[in-house]
């Protein structure tokens, strides 16, 4: 090769370069407005631009994309200049790859994204968490609680967390800034945004929000700085019928005429018909009770809980108070002023925002503490949701030992969380488990104590904290299929024969006797 053209390959990979690290687009977002299995909201800062993809990964190279998307919405909205394409006609559980290219030649590095389902029988795994605004400080003071000193460094902990988990999408409940006591709004939702870049993991890979709007946030702040639907409630079919997820906007409040009087359509829509989901997931902002500062929400027990309850709502996301619960599974009492524990027909809550955002002391501790309360606690965490048909498991993950967590390389729909995960172990246990055949949470205790050698080529033994009788165990490939299923009775120990399973991550389902699931991730080793 002669000097001339190692000159122009060199000067043409340095332009390549120089052209994705200098591009004028920033602050990327993915937001679902519509059918998450066919169609996503892209969003971005800076200049205009055209959003290149399809199924082939093609790197930076925009021109070889066979598909191309100009900005459906621009606009100017504190202080952001956003930019939304709205790709349509997708494929459904597919990868899609896709850079923008701008008005200035230049391109942004290549972002991918996951199209949901339209099999309900295909599991999702999603991260529910809100209240990621800063502290109050004065002259570089925190007047709030921010044990770390830094509540926006917590907040990019937790961001650099999700990049780790890799969930299907991220449902956030509102509060994302300070804004209503700083008067740079601008500069925080510019912080904001460049947090939320390290959401992305390090292959690409991004995950569409579902948002809802906080008491922090302006109405219209979600559509204008997210594209979601304008009026900021909204309702979204995950996986063809296995959730039905209701994003509420508590700021209007409950008994607002215009959503209430949606809701409540939509509820008898797919309620008691051939199209009613597996799931009803409710998120919103202000919790009914709180468990610190706030207490009863009165309008929403009025005009939303026997809605909820009417209709077979299973679960319910909520932020608000800088603190974190989990709720028995639990129905309105008769008094109308709370709630009462109700394992077979009862809702179970959670929530409540700790995503960075300054503690408070919870209300109700000790003798005072609900009944329907299952655990509380206050630290910085968020919760993470796996569903499938039969189950929805939640664990909740605190943000800690970030670097530690080992990262999913695969983009497989439903993934459990990976190891190093550091998840909160109240004194009921690290999971709550919802079954299909009930609104119940099983009693958490080690069904098997021991389960060795994990990696193994071939047999993994499992050793039981009592002896067995009438139980099961399924074995789940990664991708949530189920490979076998055998009774175990009558022992204490079990050997389990992974040798058909393809290498790498794997899982086994016991239930026992009395209803209670536990699961546990396996590796078949090469």
């Amino acid at each position: 090769m002669n000097v001339f053209n190692s000159y122009i390959i060199s000067t043409s990979i340095f332009l390549l370069f120089a052209q994705e690290i200098c591009s004028n687009t920033f602050h990327y977002t993915l937001s679902y407005r519509d059918d998450p299995s066919t169609t996503i909201s892209i969003g971005w800062s800076g200049d205009d631009g055209v959003v290149y993809y399809g199924t082939t990964d093609y790197g930076s190279n925009y021109s070889s994309y066979p598909n191309s998307h100009a900005t459906d919405r621009m606009l100017t909205h504190k202080g952001q200049n956003r930019r939304f394409s709205r790709l349509t006609g997708l494929q459904p559980n597919t990868v899609y790859y896709f850079v923008i290219h701008d008005i200035s030649g230049a391109t942004s590095q290549r972002f991918k994204f996951h199209t949901l389902s339209i099999t309900p029988n295909t599991p999702v795994s999603f991260i529910s968490g809100g209240d990621s605004r800063d502290g109050f400080s004065l002259l570089g003071v925190y007047i709030e609680n921010c044990p770390s000193g830094d509540c926006r460094q917590k907040r990019k902990d937790g961001n650099a967390i999700v990049a780790k988990i890799r969930p299907d999408f991220i449902a956030f409940n509102g509060d994302f800034v300070q804004n209503q006591i700083t008067s740079d709004i601008s500069q925080e939702w510019n912080n904001w945004l460049d947090d939320w870049q390290l959401t992305i993991s390090s292959d690409g890979k991004m995950y569409p929000l579902v948002l809802t709007q906080g008491n922090h946030e302006d109405n219209s702040d979600m559509y204008n700085l997210f594209d979601i639907p304008m009026d900021e409630y909204y309702t979204l079919d995950i996986h063809n019928g296995l959730i039905r997820f209701y994003s509420l906007n508590s700021e209007i409040g409950a008994c607002n005429s215009t959503q209430l009087n949606w809701l409540t359509n939509d509820f008898s829509n797919y309620t008691n018909t051939a199209i009613e989901p597996n799931w009803k997931i409710v998120q919103h902002h202000n919790p009914t009770y709180a468990m610190a500062n706030y207490g009863l929400n009165q309008d929403q027990m009025n005009c939303w809980i026997d809605e909820f309850q009417t209709h077979g709502v299973n679960l319910v996301l909520e932020s608000h108070s800088h603190t974190t619960k989990w709720s028995w599974p639990c129905t309105k009492n008769s008094s109308g002023d709370g709630f009462e524990k109700d394992t077979v027909n009862g809702i179970v809550y959670i929530g409540e925002g700790q995503w960075g955002a300054p503690h408070r002391d919870l209300d109700f501790t000790g003798n005072d503490q609900k009944s329907w309360i299952r655990d509380q606690g206050v630290f910085d965490g968020f919760f993470f949701i796996r569903t499938s048909k039969d189950t929805i498991q939640i664990n909740n993950v605190k943000f800690e030992n970030a670097a530690s967590i080992s990262l999913i390389s695969d983009d497989v729909l439903g993934s459990y969380l990976p190891s190093g995960t550091t998840n909160w172990n109240p004194t009921n246990g690290s999971t709550i488990y919802i079954t299909s055949t009930a609104t119940e949470i099983s009693e958490q205790f080690k069904i098997a104590t021991k389960i060795y050698p994990n990696p193994s080529k071939s047999i993994i033994h499992i050793e039981f904290n009592k002896v067995l009788e009438n139980n099961t165990l399924e074995l789940y490939n990664s991708l949530g299929k189920l490979c076998s299923k055998e009774s175990i009775s009558g022992v204490n120990k079990h050997q389990l024969n992974i040798e058909k399973l393809c290498n790498g991550v794997n899982y086994i389902l016991l239930k026992d006797d009395k209803g209670n699931i536990e699961s546990h991730k396996i590796i078949k080793a090469e």
